[in-house]
């Protein structure tokens, strides 16, 4: 791949993942799943925290700001880190990757012990000896795009960089050529219709989503769930007593207003120091598990229409109304099919690509050349109902 060496992070991240940018190559797959093994969430999540939820009891992580450079003091960007039938791949490539999906784990809060840190790495490697793989194996297989297509993938990078101008500062920062790009963009081309032609005639039916959905219904559970309105008056357990006593007074005046029956969106407007005040406190439905648990604890011991009295989180002095409940329920097919044949599709396309990598690596000579980037087992075939892959 000719990049010269990028000359900050930003450059790095960008030239390592122009496959991924351009829309074609490499996919998803430049993406590192954690350290610890895949999501274990269902294919139809059953319900979630409503989005930017005053009470929700984490907080979101900040953006963190980025290293200047992924690669380590004193190592080379052309530095072979392992190779693949012969063909180096180089420290800049997969050091861009960890770093960034590193990054990507720590704006999540996650902490990488030693040992999670070294999976990592190895993943990282992988994603580019698999990309590598399956580039020569588009090339044996005598994959060829026109330069109709390498112009459109050039347009299509150029409007998601954003404009000219932007596209002008990447090949500066990164040290590519028009030339490069081009190359590069056609290599993904070729990896990416080489994906394609092993998913297809590959689909996932009505019918196997629903011999799935049949069999795994409590993954389709949605628990019980309240909607609620509700005020609050900002406090601090560190604020003077004259604020919180003040805070919490005109807490108990909108209650004992609400409670006699005035309109409670109108009072949230008036008093709520919320950003949900100008909705008329409306935060929508929430299961148990996503607020603050005093919160949790008021709003699901409520019926519909009745105010609380005026109660305290770590947010301030609230007061609640629960408009509507939800008992816990298992979604109906007929809900869920569109999302969930969506999910098992992708499962399948993993599954398929997977399977024809591990042919890929029996048969590939790959010497990793830097102990810490030492390479796991290839991943395991993920079993599809009713869909037996069979790469070509």
């Amino acid at each position: 791949m000719p990049v010269s060496t990028p000359r900050s992070w930003t450059a790095a991240a960008a030239a390592s993942t122009l496959i991924a940018l351009a829309g074609c190559g490499a996919g998803n797959d430049a993406a590192v799943p954690p350290p610890g093994g895949a999501s274990t969430s269902s294919p139809v999540p059953p319900a979630a925290a409503p989005a930017g939820s005053p009470q929700t009891a984490a907080k979101r992580p900040q953006t963190a700001a980025a290293p200047q450079s992924p690669l380590p003091a004193g190592v080379d960007a052309k530095k072979p880190l392992a190779t693949v039938n012969g063909t180096p791949i180089h420290a800049d490539k997969v050091y861009s990757i960890y770093a960034m999906n590193k990054d990507m784990l720590q704006q999540r809060g996650r902490t990488l012990n030693p040992t999670e840190d070294q999976a990592l790495k190895a993943q990282s490697l992988q994603v580019v000896v698999f990309d590598e793989l399956l580039y020569q194996a588009a090339r044996s297989a005598g994959v060829k795009v026109g330069p109709a297509e390498i112009d459109a993938g050039v347009k299509d990078f150029k409007a998601k960089v954003g404009s000219e101008e932007n596209y002008k500062n990447f090949v500066k920062e990164t040290g590519m050529s028009d030339a490069d790009v081009r190359a590069e963009i056609e290599r993904s081309l070729q990896t990416e219709s080489y994906r394609k032609s092993l998913l297809a005639g590959k689909h996932v039916t009505d019918e196997q989503a629903k011999k799935f959905y049949d069999s795994n219904k409590e993954m389709f559970r949605v628990p019980e769930q309240v909607h609620a309105q509700f005020i609050l008056l900002k406090v601090t357990e560190k604020d003077p007593e004259s604020v919180r006593t003040d805070a919490k007074k005109r807490a108990e005046e909108a209650a004992k207003r609400a409670g006699s029956g005035e309109d409670f969106a109108t009072l949230a407007k008036e008093y709520s120091q919320d950003a949900t005040a100008s909705k008329g406190g409306d935060i929508g439905f929430f299961p148990r598990g996503v607020m603050f648990p005093k919160f949790e604890e008021v709003a699901f011991n409520l019926k519909p229409g009745q105010v609380s009295p005026v109660f305290e989180t770590p947010k301030g002095f609230n007061v609640l109304k629960v408009l509507e409940r939800q008992a816990a329920a298992i979604r109906p097919f007929d809900e869920v099919k569109t999302p969930l044949l969506l999910d098992m599709g992708r499962a399948q396309e993993q599954a398929v690509i997977q399977a024809k990598l591990q042919q890929l690596v029996a048969s590939a000579k790959i010497s990793v050349l830097d102990p810490s980037f030492k390479m796991q087992e290839p991943p395991e075939t993920a079993a599809i109902p009713g869909a037996a892959p069979d790469p070509k």
